[in-house]
């Protein structure tokens, strides 16, 4: 998904993209990246772990390295609002 100006489709992003992207520019963030990825889970049975979550990872990488790509909300607008100003 890297392309030629080093930008990622923020929707189909992978978690081997992210890897390949900061083991190739910023290697030092590893360890920020694993304990971003990683949530905090409790199970049934009273246990924790730990377990990944990719919407969280993607949206902390991309805001870290490339918050360019982060897709903005539209700001919605009331059909009657439409026609008054139409």
């Amino acid at each position: 998904m890297i392309g030629k100006e080093n930008t990622m489709d923020y929707k189909r992003m992978k978690l081997e993209d992210m890897m390949k992207y900061i083991e190739e520019n910023a290697p030092q963030d590893k360890s920020w990246f694993k304990s971003i990825a990683f949530e905090d889970i409790e199970y049934k049975d009273g246990t924790t772990g730990k377990k990944y979550s990719h919407l969280i990872a993607r949206k902390a990488f991309c805001e870290r390295y490339m918050p360019e790509i982060i897709p903005v909300a539209k700001k919605k607008e009331k059909a009657s609002e439409k026609l008054l100003n139409w």
